[in-house]
């Protein structure tokens, strides 16, 4: 009898900590973290296109994180491979994927957890932005990645990772 349950032990243990068997051999490729911004005034026009009448220019504006100041920089460009690993650049400007300008700061690892993490935007007209962000990561016990996130902008929680302002 003794022996069953010990057997049916070193099985429930050989399954629970084997990923390859539990998890069908997925593989899984996790986005990095990205502080999108998109700032426009209270008419809708973007602030971040250098073609709008007193738009921010990117050369003045700055984030702060981790206490070391990062400049705006348009000319990061990304280098496409096969498997993609999260690259910190810092700050750049760039049009998103529906033609507004956007600010991006990033890129951090997808595949870890982060608590309370705050990046201030200055502005360069003496103005600036709290964003925090929050993010729990974790691979379940069928080899699953669940993901939550908490965004806050200047102390207010917003609904998801895109943060909107209006100046």
């Amino acid at each position: 009898m003794k022996a069953k349950y010990l057997l049916f032990g070193i099985m429930a243990l050989a399954l629970l900590s084997c990923d390859k068997i539990i998890n069908g051999g997925k593989i899984w490729d996790i986005s990095p973290v990205v502080v999108i911004v998109q700032v426009a005034n209270a008419n809708g026009i973007d602030l971040l296109n250098p073609d709008n009448q007193n738009s921010y220019a990117a050369g003045s504006i700055k984030a702060v994180y981790n206490g070391k100041e990062y400049e705006c920089n348009k000319s990061i460009s990304d280098a496409n491979t096969k498997a993609y690993h999260a690259q910190f650049y810092g700050l750049k400007t760039d049009k998103n994927y529906v033609g507004n300008y956007s600010l991006f700061f990033g890129e951090f690892d997808g595949a870890k957890s982060y608590s309370n993490e705050e990046v201030t935007i200055l502005w360069g007209d003496g103005s600036s932005d709290k964003i925090k962000f929050s993010r729990k990561f974790r691979w379940t016990i069928f080899g699953d990645p669940n993901i939550s996130e908490d965004w806050y902008l200047n102390g207010t929680k917003v609904s998801d990772g895109v943060i909107k302002i209006v100046k």
